[in-house]
C-alpha cells in the first residue's frame, strides 16, 4: 500500500483524534451519502418517468418512421421498394395522416384519419391496445373504422350499431359554391373497435383504410403522408436506419421511437439534468463540512506532521495525505450512498413499495415507475469524488501554509 494512502486510512476515525473531529468526519461522510442517495433516487425516478411516458406513445409507434424532410405526403421512389429486402424489416406499411370532421348522431368532432394499409396488423400490435370490438379496416363491401376511446366517448359511439359515423374532409380545390357543404368529401364508415393507448392519441385519432383515407381526402393512388416499419426482434435500430437512409436519401426522415417524439424525449432529460445540477449543488453545500473536517486535522496532526518530515517526507506527500483524506471520505460517503440509494431504488422497482393511489388500476401503472441505469451511478460518482477533491484540494493548499511550511 502507498505510503500516502496508508497514513490517510490510519488518520480516518483515529482514535488518537480528539471526539470532534471524528464526530465532523463523520457528520461529512454522512451528508455526502445521503446526497448520494439522493442522487441516485432523483436519477432513477426521471429514467422510470421518461420510461414510462414514452411507452405510451411507442405502443401506437413503429419502430422506424419515414417521412419527407418538409412535411405533407410524398410519392415513394423506386428507392423505397428495396427496404423490404434489407433481412431486419419485418413490417412495411404506408401511412396517410390527415385533418377530418366526424358526424355522430348529433354529435361533431375535429380528429384525425389515419389511413393504413392491409399489413398495418403486422408493424403495429393492435390487438394489444384494443379495448372493445376488433381490428377491421375494410370487408369489400361495407368500410369500418377503428376509432379512439375518446373519441368514442366524445362522440358516444357504440359498436355494432347501426349508426354510420361520417367523416367529413376539405376539398383540394374550392368549389366556390353557395353550399358550404360542397367545399367538403364526405364519407361515412361503421365504427368496429375502439382502442386505447394515451389520452392525446384517444382523443385524436381513427383507424381507417388506406384507400378509404385517399378517396376521402383527394390524394392519388401512391401518396404517403409516411411509411411505418417493423423490426425483427433483436435488431440494430440504428445500423437498420443507416441502411434505410442510404437507401432513400437525404431527403426523408428516418426516426426510431425516441426521434419521433424528440421534443418529449429532451423535455425529460432536461428535467433530469436540471435536478441533477440542483441536488449536485446541495452537495457542493454539504463538502464544506469536508473542508472543516481536513482544516481541523491538519492543525490536530502538527506533531504528527513534525514525524513525517524527520522521517524524510516532504511537503507535497505530507499535502498529498491531507488530499487523500479529503478523497476517502468523498469516496466512503459516496459508496454508502449509491448502494443504499440502488438498494432503495431496487425495492421500489421490484415490489412497488410507494403507490401513486390506493385504488386499483387507477392510474396506467400501480406504483411509481424508477429505473436503474448504470450511466447515472458513474456520473454520480464522478461528481461527489471531483466535489471532494475540491474540497480537501483548497484547505491543504491555503491553510496549510501556515501549519505544513
Amino acid at each position: 500500500m502507498p505510503f500516502s494512502w496508508y497514513i490517510a486510512r490510519r488518520y480516518l476515525f483515529s482514535k488518537n483524534s480528539k471526539n470532534a473531529i471524528n464526530y465532523i468526519t463523520g457528520v461529512s461522510v454522512t451528508l455526502v451519502a445521503v446526497v448520494s442517495m439522493a442522487l441516485i433516487i432523483a436519477m432513477s425516478v426521471f429514467n422510470g418517468l421518461a420510461l414510462f411516458i414514452m411507452s405510451l406513445f411507442n405502443v401506437f409507434d413503429p419502430d422506424i418512421r419515414i417521412t419527407h424532410k418538409n412535411g405533407g405526403v410524398f410519392i415513394p421512389d423506386s428507392a423505397f421498394v428495396h427496404i423490404t429486402s434489407i433481412p431486419e424489416v419485418a413490417s412495411y406499411s404506408e401511412i396517410l395522416i390527415e385533418d377530418v370532421l366526424l358526424s355522430y348522431t348529433d354529435k361533431q368532432l375535429i380528429a384525425k384519419i389515419k389511413g393504413v394499409s392491409k399489413n398495418y396488423a403486422e408493424t403495429i400490435a393492435v390487438d394489444s391496445i384494443l379495448i372493445s370490438g376488433n381490428f377491421a379496416i375494410h370487408d369489400d363491401v361495407i368500410p369500418y373504422v377503428t376509432v379512439g376511446q375518446g373519441i368514442a366517448h366524445d362522440l358516444s359511439i357504440g359498436l355494432y350499431f347501426r349508426d354510420a359515423l361520417h367523416i367529413y374532409a376539405a376539398k383540394r380545390k374550392s368549389t366556390s359554391a353557395l353550399n358550404p357543404l360542397d367545399d367538403f368529401n364526405k364519407k361515412y364508415a361503421y365504427p368496429c373497435g375502439v382502442f386505447s393507448v394515451q389520452q392525446e392519441i384517444d382523443n385524436t385519432y381513427i383507424l381507417s383504410s388506406l384507400a378509404f383515407a385517399r378517396e376521402l381526402l383527394e390524394y392519388n393512388n401512391n401518396e404517403v403522408s409516411a411509411i411505418e416499419i417493423a423490426l425483427q426482434a433483436g435488431s440494430n435500430e440504428k445500423a437498420v436506419m443507416k441502411k434505410i437512409s442510404q437507401l432513400i436519401g437525404d431527403d426523408y426522415l428516418v426516426q426510431n421511437k425516441d426521434l419521433q417524439h424528440a421534443f418529449l424525449y429532451k423535455i425529460t432529460q432536461s428535467e433530469k439534468l436540471i435536478t441533477f445540477l440542483i441536488v449536485s449543488l446541495i452537495l457542493v453545500i454539504a463538502s464544506f463540512s469536508i473542508v472543516g473536517a481536513i482544516t481541523m486535522l491538519i492543525i490536530e496532526k502538527q506533531r504528527d506532521i513534525q514525524i513525517l518530515k524527520s522521517m524524510g517526507a516532504d511537503v507535497p506527500t505530507i499535502k498529498k495525505i491531507f488530499v487523500l483524506e479529503g478523497w476517502i471520505i468523498s469516496l466512503l460517503g459516496a459508496c454508502i450512498g449509491i448502494v443504499v440509494g440502488l438498494g432503495i431504488t431496487y425495492i421500489q422497482q421490484t415490489y412497488g413499495i410507494i403507490t401513486l393511489s390506493t385504488t386499483s388500476n387507477a392510474f396506467a401503472v400501480d406504483a411509481y415507475p424508477v429505473q436503474i441505469q448504470l450511466m447515472d451511478t458513474l456520473y454520480v460518482l464522478a461528481m461527489v469524488v471531483s466535489v471532494g477533491f475540491i474540497a480537501a484540494y483548497y484547505p491543504v493548499q491555503f491553510v496549510s501554509k501556515k501549519y505544513l511550511q
